[in-house]
């Protein structure tokens, strides 16, 4: 509530009656910068509070639809990294099952070599001799 100047001129009066003209003068000009109208008063802050309060509310609401959407797009990237990982490795052992039929083929075909070029070797020497 701003006060009026008839109100200032009653204080002023006041003041100058009680503490003198120079007295009143430098009491009357100790008031804010901007006036006492300035200054906040209960249900301002009342009002401020309450539009605090919803502010809280809406923030914590958001948090709470992030965490939720956070808790959905991480269980979904959890499944998607175990399927990929359960392929990968259906895939390795796939291609270390097809290697060893590979080396083991190998060793039976250098196996097989070996045994014809030493039954050369021997039929060689005894025909020889």
């Amino acid at each position: 509530m701003a006060i009026t100047e008839q109100q200032r001129a009653q204080i002023y009066g006041i003041l100058a009656d009680t503490v003198g003209e120079e007295g009143a003068e430098f009491l009357m000009k100790q008031g804010p910068p901007g006036g006492w109208e300035q200054f906040a008063t209960k249900s301002d802050i009342a009002e401020l509070a309450a539009e605090m309060t919803k502010g809280f509310a809406d923030v914590d609401s958001r948090f709470a639809d992030l965490k939720v959407e956070m808790a959905t797009g991480f269980a979904d990237l959890k499944v998607e990294m175990a399927t990929g990982f359960a392929d990968l490795n259906a895939r390795m052992e796939r291609g270390f099952a097809q290697q060893g039929e590979r080396r083991s083929r190998d060793v039976w075909a250098f196996s097989a070599a070996m045994a014809v070029m030493m039954v050369t070797v021997v039929v060689s020497v005894l025909l020889a001799g």
